[in-house]
């Protein structure tokens, strides 16, 4: 019982290691995630990424019949996910103890924006509300300027964080034959997430600084993003040379841009006196970056052992097929927007092969799902089509 991205992440990794997933959507309309304003009818981009592999049903639970339905399930089902608003799944009569009664074995799973025992449980929450309240956007950004993420870094975490907690759920059932409540936030998987900024709150006694694209617990350099030929809005490269006493980093990019002479620099001798002068490092390099794509930058470093990394963004990630080839971005073909390609299952493992299906139609499997699992006979189910109970 999930919508949006943070449940939805969580049940497509589970749908990916194997699992059956049944969605439960709203007859007629569905998940508020699954249609476009710009399409009627269709469904959005986002539906079809987050919910491959799953199988959808529909049922109206605020119907005596659909919370029947419901709850006939949850005696036949071992996991239960639901990310809705606080509140919302006791009000349907589907708290965890109401599903403990029917099941003592179910894992149930509830992902929240914050805690159900934090000050703020009853507040409404979104990923970015998840990334200010948990240290991420605090040091993130420039300076005078947090910068939120700009990518779902709360809800797609949090999501498979959830899926490897019931997993190991799972697994204590097994063991001990029991059943739980696994209860995540997205504030507290971000807090969690950002542990290394402890560190220099620590040492300094302040939180950490923003530093753009430096290095935020220590002044050195190189550490930044720099542009790369024709000069787009995603041609960088990042390069890095390591802090660490006794690394070869800053002498192997000296070589691999023909500036050896900065190695008698005593200007540059060391990264945090190459931070201190950081104009004259940073000229260097960006006059050699600005001679190369950053494809061409990335190849070259790193092949000098130069920690460096091209910013790739999702039209390059997309139109390389090297990606797909290895299984990281997939190609599929969906009834309504036809063969495109997504983002696949990043962990590969060696007796479990993926196989991707595309995200299903709106109450596809009500059929399969109802006549079979709970052998609910043919004219049963048109009567609940037609009083819209599924």
């Amino acid at each position: 019982m999930t919508q949006f991205e943070s449940g939805t992440v969580c049940t497509e990794t589970l749908a990916w290691l194997g699992a059956e997933v049944l969605k439960v959507e709203r007859p007629e309309k569905g998940e508020l995630g699954r249609y476009s304003v710009a399409e009627p009818g269709v469904d959005t981009y986002g539906f079809l990424i987050l919910n491959m592999n799953k199988k959808s049903i529909t049922c109206n639970a605020k119907t005596p019949e659909g919370l029947d339905i419901l709850k006939r399930l949850m005696t036949k089902c071992d996991v239960v996910v639901e990310n809705m608003g606080p509140g919302s799944m006791g009000r349907l009569g589907l708290s965890y103890e109401n599903c403990k009664a029917l099941n003592p074995r179910i894992i149930y799973a509830s992902l929240k924006g914050f805690a159900k025992d934090s000050p703020y449980a009853n507040y409404p929450a979104f990923d970015p509300i998840a990334t200010h309240t948990g240290g991420l956007v605090a040091a993130t950004g420039l300076p005078d300027q947090p910068i939120k993420a700009g990518i779902s870094v709360a809800d797609s975490g949090t999501g498979i964080m959830m899926a490897m907690s019931i997993i190991a759920a799972l697994l204590q059932r097994e063991r001990e034959g029991i059943g739980q409540r696994i209860d995540l936030a997205m504030q507290d998987f971000i807090i969690g997430l950002g542990r290394a900024s402890w560190e220099p709150y620590y040492n300094t006694g302040k939180p950490p600084r923003r530093v753009g694209n430096g290095m935020p617990l220590e002044d050195v350099a190189p550490s930044d993003t720099y542009p790369c030929k024709p000069f787009g809005n995603n041609d960088y490269v990042h390069i890095y040379c390591s802090r660490s006493p006794g690394s070869s980093h800053w002498k192997n990019l000296c070589k691999a841009i023909g500036r050896e002479d900065l190695l008698e620099d005593v200007d540059m001798a060391t990264p945090q006196s190459r931070f201190v002068h950081k104009d004259k490092c940073d000229a260097a390099i960006r006059e050699w970056c600005q001679r190369h794509t950053k494809f061409e930058a990335m190849d070259i470093l790193c092949r000098a052992d130069v920690p460096a990394g091209a910013l790739l963004d999702v039209d390059d990630i997309t139109k390389d097929d090297s990606y797909v080839d290895r299984g990281m971005m997939i190609e599929t073909t969906h009834p309504q927007r036809g063969k495109i390609r997504v983002p696949g299952f990043a962990p590969k493992l060696s007796a479990n092969t993926v196989e991707f299906k595309p995200s299903p139609g709106l109450g596809e499997h009500n059929d399969e799902v109802y006549g079979g699992l709970l052998e609910l006979e043919d004219d049963v189910l048109m009567q609940l089509k037609e009083k819209k109970v599924i």
